[in-house]
């Protein structure tokens, strides 16, 4: 397994497509050797990277990557609510090298397809595989597709043969993922995906692509260092009161009507906090102030840390009874 610094080896052919790749996937093709090109959601958040000392911009409070916002023109954090305006210069070394990175799987698909007309390639992901007829398609099409691209869909429940290089197109974009334990899921999600086809002994090649191939993340999944992964991933949990160490929940909150979203959340805030005050707990309430809009929907939510949630829920038992748009998650 190795990387592929992006910031250095870039095609013509499309920014988050190197050069390196388009020379391995033509190995591969010569060789008749089928292609997978990885990329986790359909879809990314777009993060905000430093071209020049690969710094990645994160939420000072969460320990995770802020995202870039158009409207507003904010880099926000989608756990606590942190934001700030977009920089022109990197914080770190002041350059003005920063670039939006945004990337999804159509886009590869059709930039793939310009550069290998004669091949077939095919983009496995929910768009094309919606229900079961068209999983019997997505079938056919995977066994004589040349080059695949797929989401994480793709790492259950297949068995292709003839794998000769399998490419992560660009993996901090896992890394955006607003949920405290982002980092555990991609190195799971790499060694899923790795795992899947290396018991066949087929895969030649395993490579990487990154803006950021000194993150300590990344430079664990290809050295294969699980140890000081683990334990710096228990250190980070431990100075950010994150399970292990505390329990934590999510009460989310949706209706079509925004208005009415965002009074009850409030309502629901300053009860918790009045309950919290009059049994001198030491309960941890961040509202999370920018909704999530989904199917015409607007979503609120408040993120708890204690450790004894369960305990405490039983104080607000008849809200979420009786409210079926009251959803609680626990992490």
């Amino acid at each position: 397994m190795y990387l592929v610094n992006l910031s250095q080896d870039k095609s013509k052919l499309n920014p988050y497509i190197s050069n390196t790749l388009l020379k391995e996937i033509n190995k591969s093709l010569e060789q008749w050797k089928k292609t997978i090109l990885y990329l986790n959601k359909r879809w990314e958040y777009s993060a905000l990277v430093c071209n020049t000392c690969n710094h990645l911009y994160k939420c000072k409070n969460c320990d995770i990557s802020m995202i870039v916002h158009k409207y507003p023109q904010k880099l926000i954090c989608h756990i606590c609510g942190e934001n700030k305006d977009i920089p022109t210069k990197c914080e770190k070394c002041n350059n003005e090298t920063l670039q939006k990175v945004w990337i999804w799987t159509q886009q590869i698909e059709d930039s793939l397809k310009k550069e290998f007309p004669n091949h077939n390639v095919f983009r496995f992901d929910t768009d094309t595989v919606k229900n079961k007829s068209e999983k019997e398609n997505a079938l056919k099409n995977l066994e004589k597709s040349d080059i695949i691209i797929g989401t994480k869909m793709i790492t259950t429940g297949f068995n292709f043969k003839s794998i000769w290089l399998i490419w992560v197109i660009l993996l901090e974009q896992e890394l955006l993922i607003p949920k405290y334990n982002t980092e555990e899921k991609v190195y799971t999600n790499i060694k899923q995906l790795l795992w899947r086809w290396s018991r066949n002994g087929e895969i030649s090649n395993v490579v990487i692509q990154t803006f950021i191939p000194e993150n300590e993340i990344i430079k664990s999944i290809t050295h294969d260092n699980y140890k000081d992964f683990f334990v710096k991933t228990l250190a980070e949990r431990k100075l950010f009161n994150y399970p292990p160490y505390t329990e934590m929940l999510t009460l989310e909150y949706r209706n079509n009507n925004q208005e009415k979203a965002k009074n009850f959340i409030l309502n629901l805030k300053n009860k918790l906090e009045i309950i919290n005050s009059e049994n001198n707990n030491k309960l941890d309430i961040n509202l999370v102030p920018n909704p999530t809009k989904k199917y015409k929907q607007y979503y609120y939510k408040i993120i708890l840390k204690w450790e004894n949630l369960r305990d405490f829920l039983l104080c607000i038992k008849p809200e979420i009874m009786r409210n079926s748009w009251l959803v609680v998650i626990f992490e």
